[in-house]
């Protein structure tokens, strides 16, 4: 299966690894340059028990690649999670202004039909939202491409 994970934090990269020794091919996109040149290298930025071992592996595979390009690393996808972070507002509620932004990215992007997948911690009703927001890229696009939405919270 092929898989994107847009967002290589903790979450992300967890999960990209874990899918990527299960035998899929796993593509994670984030827009730090540096972090994704040096998880190429297999320089991991967190600590969790194997997972060095486990991307360094996968990276020799090839079952797992890194990219800053929304675009080339959602060519081909089934499934694209987005993991990117959710901070705290003002007002202390989830600011959904990254995985917004992530999904009306894809939706400019994508070529075809796709599942998408909240993975970030994000409030009930989000998944409206991202629908939403790709809808209407898709609609700018005059393109019919289809997609659906599952939430997947990290917790």
């Amino acid at each position: 299966m092929n898989i994107t994970i847009v967002g290589s934090g903790y979450v992300g990269l967890v999960a990209g690894a874990c899918f990527a020794e299960m035998g899929n091919y796993v593509s994670c996109v984030d827009k730090d340059i540096i972090k994704i040149n040096n998880l190429k290298e297999g320089v991991i930025p967190i600590y969790e028990p194997g997972l060095s071992k486990m991307v360094k592996e996968n990276i020799k595979k090839e079952n797992i690649n890194f990219t800053t390009n929304l675009e080339s690393g959602i060519k081909g996808a089934e499934i694209v999670f987005i993991a990117v972070g959710t901070p705290m507002g003002a007002d202390g509620s989830a600011d959904l202004k990254y995985v917004l932004s992530v999904a009306k990215e894809i939706g400019e992007k994508m070529q075809d039909n796709i599942i998408i997948v909240d993975k970030s911690t994000v409030p009930v009703g989000t998944a409206d939202k991202v629908r939403s927001v790709v809808e209407s890229e898709l609609k700018k696009r005059n393109s019919n491409l289809s997609f659906d939405i599952v939430s997947n919270p990290e917790f």
